[in-house]
């Protein structure tokens, strides 16, 4: 049996970590990523092997740079022959009010979060592309991205709103050789980004989740490794909603 290969970026805390877990409970051979926790992604990796990954492998990954993301898959490409799921969560999430966000702060993170997943994406797709059969990409979007920001900064939702709309460009283009790509948009869920918001700020976004409390990175998981199985193969160009009810279409 063809054992499947995922990269999952930003896997050292967080949604990155259980969805890699997740994979790994299936068999998945996987390629974990990190900006600047390294201890945390080489434990994380510890954790998906005895979880019963095949093959694990742990690189820093700078998404700003193109010659970072080169030498990514310079890497994978030496040592696998292809890869199935690509899982774009990497990404970062200042609380900065807009009236303090200046123009380096927002080129940061629209580099990081919608630049990087387009890059990244385009980038593995001879690796995509060789695999052949199912293959999928799943990017990590936010419900910023869908009602504006409140809590987090503009910038921030600016580039998660960006990554839909690159969901839904490469699911278009990409849909004829049987690459299918969709996006996850987490509401409120437990992790370092929302450990940013104490006191008051926090209970307020508590309060206004109609199901009572924060999500936990495996609500997301869970879903994220069902878009990247076979089960999924007719699903593309989809936004799947984790958010406790904050938004109901």
């Amino acid at each position: 049996m063809t054992v499947r290969r995922a990269l999952v970026t930003g896997a050292s805390s967080g949604i990155g970590t259980a969805a890699a877990l997740e994979l790994a409970r299936e068999g998945v051979a996987l390629w974990i990523t990190y900006a600047g926790r390294e201890a945390e992604a080489v434990r994380a990796a510890e954790e998906c092997r005895a979880a019963g990954s095949p093959d694990v492998h742990v690189s820093r990954l700078d998404l700003r740079d193109p010659d970072s993301i080169a030498a990514l898959i310079t890497e994978i490409t030496a040592a696998w022959d292809d890869l199935h799921v690509l899982v774009n969560n990497g990404g970062v999430c200042p609380y900065t009010p807009y009236p303090e966000i200046d123009i380096e702060e927002w080129d940061f993170v629209l580099e990081t979060n919608a630049r990087g997943t387009f890059l990244l994406t385009r980038a593995a797709l001879p690796l995509l592309r060789a695999a052949g059969g199912d293959r999928s990409v799943i990017n990590i979007a936010s419900i910023a991205g869908q009602v504006g920001a409140l809590q987090t900064g503009i910038h921030y939702a600016a580039s998660k709103g960006a990554i839909l709309a690159i969901t839904r460009s490469f699911a278009r283009h990409l849909a004829a050789e049987g690459i299918r790509v969709n996006a996850v948009t987490p509401g409120p869920v437990a992790s370092a980004i929302t450990d940013q918001l104490q006191g008051e700020g926090r209970a307020k976004l508590e309060s206004g989740i109609p199901l009572g409390a924060f999500g936990q990175p495996e609500d997301v998981a869970w879903i994220i490794a069902s878009l990247a199985s076979e089960r999924a193969r007719f699903i593309t160009g989809a936004t799947y909603d984790v958010n406790g009810g904050v938004r109901i279409d």
